[in-house]
């Protein structure tokens, strides 16, 4: 048959060219596509290639169904052992940034010479393999290493496919997509085949090069699928041999001779027949392998659920048998995943067990949260519980706790559902549980859930465990501040600091400052809140717990928020997101929050095109969507609606949880976008619909920008009661620094509503906005202001105050560029006839335009009064809507009527929309 890599040379260029450069620098790619495309073929002839210059090659792989087995990818290639020789950490992940410390600077030390490491099928990679090498394409050693991945697309989960994304937004990272070949490069692929069959071949493979390949090789028919031609190619060697093949597919290595016969019930011809067909390949050094993935996946979906217990079992046994003394996590992760999968439950029970403990060890959080959480389910069914094993809840706990500290929230509070009372007899147990509980409904956002769980510890603690109480109090106080009660958190996290600091607990003092901050600031106190948060993030950063830095983050940074301080905000986002990302490896949800700080801090300081810089930060942000929501404000300010729409459809959960902190600033952007679509009937009846309970929190600044969104729809469509309503629920605005801008726009709203249209409040609010250094309020203060002046005063010292604010807005709205607020100002300043741009009446010429059309020609100002007179207008209607006496409008009427040769209005009104003249002049 033809070469193997025909229509893949430019792919192949493109990798040759990454090795040559490697002198100057070091890089990403990942080859990716469906199975049979190529990708294998492609990545060895490059090896090959870059070994063939001297570079060092260093070769891992992941297997469909080896279980959660750490850095199960990278074992192989790598090659070196991750226990940190009695060293004690102070937590858990700092033990694991030290573990990946370690793995990045084996790889420094491999690329000095020039190396090409090689991991395949890594959308079937664990957790820990995922986060090392996602870490290790931010932090490429200088020089000397490609790191070249395969990805089958298909079938690719959720994470998997965030993971993918993040990581293919790096520039670091090449994507070399792998397509179908063409029918003339199937024909070069297989010349020994003539038109006829290789027309027939490419009908059923439709370029798929290995079904190509594995169709022409046999004589028949060609089938109807990959999946088709390989499985007969399985039943023609028989159970026993095919078993051989399954097992492959079990563990993310080779096979040595002893694992194919154990396979193989000790069968050796079966042994033979499976490598002699070509369908296992022995590769010099790493063992047996499925000469396709495919292959070893058909071979083992085509046992029958008895055979493959009975596979398991005896992989099991014979790794169990071989296993040295001192394990690493991931041999006995192998182990217990056979064990699992024979459905052995004593023998699946203890080896989970022993699984969590040496991911532990090695530090390998995930994979020690999800041999918790498989120990946990098989207890339930084992009939005698081995000593060594703790007891269920003790295991849920632990598999939640370990979950939840990568980001698995959801997944870590599902272990702990239902009566906590009713898994254990253990009083302490239920107790520990009922703690972990309370802090993960804070975090998923059941805050009720996470009340109760207070309420069940107290009643289980002893009146003289203080350091039990203290936590508990931290607990209580965390949620209620969630759900914004500010007011009955603070007693706790006094309580909490107090104890805590007696006993010495430095992670719940350190919890009780962050507390405390928090609601020194929803008390107007931003620098009492500053000195707290700042205690807090320098106890998370010696405690190096990266959720406690996070949070303390996400209150320095709130903090300068009130402050008006976005270059103070931003300092601290990248010293603590830095600091958590070397912990955590990823992205911590609580990140979301901090940038978003950032975000609204840059947004209400006219510094856009900064916050949609920081805003494009390659590590994507979590479901939570607050993040998205602080963007929003950006983007619908600059007019971009469908973006705007995008983001909040994925903060769309915001609106599902019972915090105030959320679903407030969710309903806020979404009244802003009906608004900006003009539906401000419908974003008033929403801000209305949250107001009830949003008035609930505590925070002054959640109410806030519900407020004002309101407002304004309530001013658009007249609706004083409605507005007045909305002001008793939300306008209570008293310990923030906008209070007296707020307060303005709050009268400014109401004589809007009301058809008064007083300028005064407007002309405050213009002044406090400045005074606090926000330039996108003080213009859309400014055109409230202009506005109210033009309808309420008359004549030319009324037309020069319009233009004066007219002007500065202008000013304003093209340096923000915000261009559906320049649209707002050029609409009102052609309506008023006044010149934005230099002030004062506008000096557009007043003579008609003659229409080629034929119609009457009318000036720009006739043809705006014709277009309200058809809508049923009065004159006193028109003046106030092009701000014009009525008087002037009823000249511009009878002008109108003698050019349109009518008698009445309402013929005019059918003459304009006979001819088309019925909608205004364009802007």
């Amino acid at each position: 048959m033809g070469g193997a890599l025909i229509g893949r040379e430019t792919e192949l260029v493109l990798l040759r060219e990454l090795t040559a450069g490697l002198s100057t620098g070091s890089a990403v790619a990942i080859v990716r596509g469906e199975a049979g495309i190529g990708k294998t073929s492609l990545v060895r002839a490059a090896v090959a290639d870059a070994d063939s210059a001297g570079l060092r090659i260093l070769s891992g792989a992941c297997a469909p169904l080896s279980g959660a087995v750490a850095y199960g990818g990278l074992d192989a290639a790598l090659g070196v052992g991750r226990e940190a020789g009695g060293e004690v950490f102070a937590s858990v992940a700092a033990g694991r940034a030290w573990t990946v410390g370690a793995m990045m600077r084996t790889v420094t030390e491999i690329a000095d010479g020039g190396a090409v490491l090689v991991v395949e099928d890594v959308h079937w990679a664990d957790r820990s393999t995922l986060d090392f090498l996602a870490h290790l394409t931010r932090n490429l050693p200088a020089t000397g290493l490609l790191v070249l991945l395969t990805w089958r697309d298909e079938d690719t989960g959720a994470e998997q496919a965030r993971w993918l994304g993040e990581e293919l937004r790096i520039t670091s990272v090449t994507d070399v997509p792998l397509r179908r070949l063409t029918l003339e490069e199937t024909a070069q692929q297989i010349p020994e085949c003539s038109a006829e069959v290789v027309a027939a071949v490419y009908a059923r493979s439709a370029g798929n090069p290995y079904l190509s390949a594995e169709l022409a090789r046999g004589a028949a028919e060609p089938s109807e699928s990959l999946r088709q031609v390989l499985s007969a190619k399985l039943d023609a060697v028989g159970l026993p041999a095919r078993m051989v093949i399954a097992a492959a597919a079990t563990l993310g290595r080779g096979l040595t001779d002893d694992e194919m016969l154990s396979a193989a019930s000790d069968d050796a011809d079966a042994v033979r027949r499976a490598c002699a067909s070509g369908l296992m390949v022995r590769e010099p050094g790493n063992g047996a392998i499925a000469r396709h993935p495919v292959l070893a996946e058909l071979a083992y979906e085509g046992l029958l659920s008895r055979d493959r217990r009975r596979l398991h079992g005896r992989l099991a046994g014979r790794l169990e048998a071989a296993v040295p003394n001192r394990p690493g996590a991931a041999a006995v992760a192998e182990i217990a995943e056979q064990y699992r999968r024979a459905e052995s439950v004593e023998d699946g029970l203890v080896w989970s067990v022993r699984a969590a403990v040496a991911a532990e060890q090695e530090y390998a959080v995930a994979e020690a949260g999800h041999w918790y959480a498989v120990a946990a389910d098989l207890w339930g069914s084992a009939r005698d519980v081995p000593a060594e094993v703790p007891e269920e809840l003790s295991l849920r706990v632990s598999a939640a706790t370990h979950l939840a500290s990568v980001g698995h929230a959801a997944e870590a509070a599902a272990l702990l559902e239902g009566d906590l009372t009713a898994m254990s007899d253990t009083r302490e147990e239920v107790l520990r549980a009922a703690l972990t509980r309370c802090w993960l409904g804070t975090t998923v956002g059941d805050t009720a859930q996470a009340l109760r769980d207070v309420e069940l510890a107290q009643r289980l603690v002893p009146a003289d465990d203080e350091p039990t109480w203290a936590k508990i109090a931290a607990g209580q106080a965390m949620a209620l501040g969630t759900c914004s009660r500010w007011d009955e958190a603070e007693a706790p996290a006094q309580v909490a600091l107090e104890l805590g600091t007696k006993h010495s607990d430095l992670r719940t003092v350190g919890k009780a400052h962050a507390l405390l901050g928090v609601r020194a600031s929803v008390r107007g106190l931003p620098e009492r809140g500053l000195e707290h948060h700042q205690t807090a993030l320098a106890i998370a950063h010696t405690l190096a717990e990266p959720e406690d830095l996070a949070m303390a983050g996400v209150g320095v940074t709130d903090a300068y928020l009130r402050l008006g301080d976005p270059d103070r905000a931003a300092q601290v986002a990248r010293f603590v997101g830095q600091r958590v990302r070397r912990l955590m490896l990823s992205r911590h949800w609580l990140e979301d929050l901090m940038d978003g700080n950032v975000v609204q801090a840059l947004y209400e300081s006219g510094r856009w095109d900064e916050a949609i810089a920081w805003m494009s930060d390659p590590s994507a942000p979590s479901d939570l969507g607050f993040f998205q929501m602080m963007a929003v404000n950006v983007h619908l300010a600059r007019g971009d609606i469908a973006t705007a729409e995008r983001l909040i459809d994925q903060a769309a959960s915001l609106g599902e949880r019972d915090q105030p902190q959320f679903f407030g600033p969710y309903g806020e952007g979404r009244a802003r976008l009906l608004l900006q679509t003009g539906c401000a009937e419908e974003a008033l009846e929403l801000t209305l619909s949250l107001a009830g309970t949003v008035q609930a929190s505590a925070d002054d600044e959640v109410k806030e920008g519900l407020l004002l969104a309101g407002l304004e729809a309530a001013g658009t469509v007249r609706a004083p009661d409605r507005l007045e309503h909305l002001v008793s629920r939300l306008g209570g605005v008293t310990e923030r620094p906008t209070q007296a801008a707020v307060s303005a726009i709050i009268d400014g709203e109401r004589s809007r509503a009301n058809g008064t249209y007083d300028p005064e409040p407007w002309l405050v609010a213009v002044r406090e906005w400045s005074a606090l250094g926000r330039p996108y309020d003080e213009a859309r203060a400014r055109l409230r202001a202009a506005e109210a002046i033009l309808t309420s005063r008359r004549g030319a010292p009324a037309r020069h105050a319009a233009a004066e604010q007219l002007i500065v807005a202008r000013r304003l709205a093209e340096r923000l560029q915000a261009a559906p607020l320049l649209e707002q100002i050029s609409n009102l300043a052609r309506l008023a006839r006044i010149d934005a741009g230099r002030g004062g009446p506008a000096h557009d010429s007043t003579d008609p335009v003659p229409d080629p059309t034929g119609a009457p020609a009318l000036t720009d100002r006739e043809h705006q009064v014709l277009a309200l007179l058809a809508e049923g207008m009065t004159n006193r209607e028109i003046g106030q809507a092009l701000y014009m006496s009525p008087k002037t409008a009823s000249v511009h009427v009878t002008h109108i009527l003698e050019k349109l040769g009518v008698q009445t209005r309402v013929q005019a009104a059918a003459t304009a929309a006979r001819l088309g003249l019925d909608k205004p002049p364009p802007t």
